[in-house]
């Protein structure tokens, strides 16, 4: 009898034991999952991957690759580069559309309930034009922005962890721009779903942009970022000067019937000035069959001759106001 009542004794202890384990790993998983501060920290972009965008920038009038609708085209046909040495617009912040794809440090950092310790929101400062964003996460319980607040650039943002991904959504932005070096513009019923993982020492963030107005299918980008362990990031003063000299008053911008300076470096390549314009077709590999099928276009020196006529008609019409 006393054997086994040992041998029952050891194993309710032992059954004890695994209830007590199996009960702390239960515990712990939630915790886990709410609380992922894996991205924490200080991060440098790379630019293996996209330097063609952010070093001299796209050629101009070169849309090709983007899913953008006719009417985005127009718009962006009548950008002027010369508009950011407008006082008004030298420290315009960047929207959160494009903020992570500048070339510029990213700190992040979360805040957790000092009593659930679950975490409540995750906040990233972009060192260039002082983008500071805040992503809402669930326990929060922060309230949405109502229609009638004013829209921002950095919009409202929140998210969730799925397994090691962070996945946020952000809508109630200002009209901002896809491209900036292009001109082209994002609406302010813009929405961006974001998937942001940390791959070692790498932070991979995928941004996928929705307008009903000027993308005809999600625009997809992904943007990559090295950790720094002892990172820094000094202010951003910015002040307005006068850097171009320039009438008071001036607004650079192109009337909406002249298309100067717009696909003449395309046109040098010898590239069909038809792919320039972009559209979700120009996003596929098949569209390359279909180049092959279009006529060549003019010769290069024709079409910048035409151009410049533009130009010189239009500098006319300035004048005359």
């Amino acid at each position: 009898m006393g054997g086994a009542s040992m041998q029952t004794g050891r194993t309710v202890t032992r059954l004890c034991s695994l209830i007590a384990v199996m009960s702390v790993a239960t515990l712990m998983v939630p915790r886990m999952a709410a609380a992922q501060s894996m991205i924490s920290g200080f991060w440098n972009p790379l630019l293996h991957q996209d330097a063609y965008p952010y070093a001299g920038g796209p050629d101009p009038g070169d849309f090709s690759g983007l899913p953008i609708t006719d009417a985005a085209r127009k718009i962006a046909q009548q950008y002027d580069a010369d508009e950011f040495e407008m006082p008004e617009l030298m420290c315009r912040p960047f929207p959160a559309t494009y903020g992570p794809r500048a070339l510029s440090t990213m700190r992040i950092w979360d805040t957790t309930d000092p009593q659930t310790q679950d975490q409540t929101k995750i906040e990233s400062w972009i060192a260039f034009a002082a983008q500071h964003r805040t992503i809402w996460m669930a326990s929060s319980n922060h309230l949405p922005p109502s229609p009638q607040e004013p829209h921002t650039w950095q919009g409202y943002s929140t998210g969730k962890w799925v397994g090691n991904v962070l996945w946020v959504h952000t809508d109630h932005l200002k009209p901002g721009y896809l491209q900036r070096s292009q001109g082209l513009p994002l609406d302010d019923k813009t929405t961006m779903d974001e998937r942001i993982f940390r791959y070692g020492d790498i932070l991979v963030d995928i941004m996928m942009i929705s307008d009903p107005q000027y993308l005809s299918r999600p625009f997809i980008y992904s943007k990559l970022y090295a950790y720094i362990p002892q990172g820094s990031m000094d202010p951003y003063p910015c002040a307005v000067h006068n850097q171009v000299p320039a009438p008071e008053g001036y607004v650079p911008m192109r009337l909406p019937f002249y298309t100067t300076n717009y696909n003449d470096l395309f046109a040098a390549k010898g590239i069909p000035l038809e792919a320039a314009k972009g559209g979700e077709q120009t996003m596929f590999p098949e569209y390359q069959d279909y180049l092959k099928t279009l006529p060549p276009n003019a010769p290069f020196e024709q079409l910048k001759a035409e151009q410049q006529k533009q130009l010189d008609e239009q500098n006319a019409i300035s004048r005359q106001k």
